[in-house]
């Protein structure tokens, strides 16, 4: 299989294509409040989610680089933007005191900077008004939650003073001190805190830095025990890869592995399936192990991301490529996530962020993403790569039936291979339910092409002896009739999508 994939920052195709500027942000799913929301139970009782889950679509931001004034205050045209894009969950870096945003006084504290605000009840205010501007647009909110300690910087956190004995070593990567997850008085402490934030912000849920490295995981099943009573209806995604125990309903980071030497490895970068083939991998679970429990089969959970880029990538995966993004996130039976402007092919123009040390700056090609600039120009400058990305979004939520289909096991999903005339190009696949089938058939070679591809009737569990419409979604035009095969152009580095109904 050819490993070949070129970045297409300024596609001709878009707007022409499509004919004007895509907006989807009718075809968000409603919020609905707590009281309106279904718990979903896996067959075997062994774990429940809330119903909207299935059709989230995560995209990651820093609230002082995303926002137009540094504060949640300005956030509303970022909201503006991820329900024209049509995703519906938002994972917002923590708008704590200390550090520079991953630093930490504690979580019960919350920044001025961040907030705008210096009273207390008017941050929790100003946090509270953020969600709800959210929810009003259909966005549900994770607000992301530290976890490992608290930060030494600025004189030190208060709560390293007023607490030392619920810590432990300092921990120099992170300028801190580690949290001793053996204190019971911290467990408690925690637990309320995280119920705290959650009444009060009215926010979705948590992700949850290091989880479940430092803590484990009961101070987070007791704080979601303690919310299922006050009747919310949360989520909580832990950020290594773990077997959940009905407290992590998501992982961030989902692929890890056992290296050659038996260590446990994890994917940081979201370019598994260019490299391996995507079907298999699926169906077998693949690199779907659980960082706790590394002896159990592999795959087995109900919901996995597909994690392209985070604060912590040093680069953005997607580089104007739609393989990268269509074929791997928006089509795959995951739950996608990537860090703010994949959709666009953001650029890298790193900022001196003010909590660094000037005279030990590292230089920016080994700086992550959390410190780069968000350029919004950029996105009319990429605005042909960033409709396709709409387009392909817009296909996964003109068919829930299909991508919104998560089986209590991963590896049971509803894919399989497909079969075309061009041999080494990335595994073709289909994606079924009810008597048609989607087909995403990748061009990763260096030629536009004209494919001639086999219809899966067997596989995607298709009528047998019948004539099918043909579709191609991403143009929105008819193809015509077909029974077994048909013929379709797809241009070099880009994705062809089919309905076959």
């Amino acid at each position: 299989m050819r490993n070949l994939l070129f970045s297409l920052p300024f596609l001709s195709i878009g707007l022409s294509l499509y004919g004007g500027k895509i907006d989807n942000a009718s075809l968000l799913p409603k919020y609905r409040p707590d009281a309106e929301v279904r718990m979903e139970k896996r067959a075997d009782g062994s774990s429940e989610t809330p119903e909207w889950v299935k059709s989230l679509i995560f995209v990651e931001a820093r609230i002082d680089s995303a926002s137009t004034d540094g504060t949640v205050k300005g956030l509303t045209p970022l909201l503006d933007h991820l329900a024209e894009l049509g995703v519906n969950g938002l994972w917002l870096t923590p708008p704590v005191n200390g550090g520079n945003g991953y630093g930490n006084f504690g979580i019960h504290t919350i920044s001025a900077r961040l907030t705008g605000e210096k009273d207390p009840v008017r941050q929790w205010q100003a946090l509270k008004r953020f969600v709800d501007e959210a929810h009003k647009r259909n966005i549900r909110v994770l607000f992301d939650v530290v976890t490992w300690g608290a930060t030494r910087n600025e004189g030190g956190a208060p709560l390293l003073k007023e607490k030392p004995e619920w810590f432990g070593e300092y921990f120099h990567p992170y300028r801190g001190y580690l949290f001793n997850w053996e204190n019971k008085e911290l467990n408690e402490w925690f637990s309320s805190r995280l119920t705290e934030w959650l009444l009060l912000t009215g926010a979705d849920g948590f992700r949850c830095d290091c989880a479940p490295q430092y803590a484990g995981f009961s101070p987070y099943g007791t704080a979601k025990k303690r919310l299922r009573r006050f009747g919310r209806k949360v989520i909580f995604m832990s950020e290594w890869i773990c077997s959940g125990r009905n407290i992590f309903d998501l992982d961030q980071l989902t692929f890890c592995y056992l290296d050659n030497r038996g260590k446990r490895r994890t994917h940081w970068i979201g370019d598994v399936y260019l490299k391996k083939n995507i079907v298999d991998e699926i169906r077998t679970g693949g690199e779907l192990r659980a960082y706790d429990d590394m002896e159990a089969e592999p795959g087995r959970k109900r919901f996995y991301t597909y994690m392209l880029s985070c604060h912590d990538s040093r680069s953005y995966a997607v580089k104007g490529s739609p393989i990268a993004i269509g074929y791997q996130a928006i089509f795959a039976p995951f739950l996608p996530l990537w860090y703010l402007g994949e959709e666009w092919n953001n650029p890298s123009k790193f900022f001196v962020d003010y909590f660094y040390r000037r005279d030990k700056h590292p230089t920016p090609q080994n700086w992550s993403l959390y410190s780069n600039v968000i350029d919004w120009q950029a996105k009319e400058q990429n605005r042909d790569f960033f409709e396709q990305v709409k387009k392909m979004i817009r296909i996964r939520r003109q068919h829930p039936e299909i991508f919104e289909y998560f089986p209590d096991d991963h590896r049971n999903s509803n894919i399989c291979k497909v079969s075309t005339d061009r041999n080494g190009m990335l595994q073709a696949y289909a994606r079924f339910r009810n008597g048609k089938a989607v087909l995403v058939v990748p061009n990763n070679g260096k030629s536009d092409e004209t494919f001639r591809i086999t219809i899966p009737i067997a596989e995607a569990k298709l009528p047998r002896g019948k004539t099918f419409q043909v579709t191609d979604l991403m143009s929105g035009k008819a193809l015509g009739t077909a029974q077994k095969e048909f013929s379709a152009a797809i241009p070099a580095g880009g994705l062809g999508v089919f309905l076959i109904q």
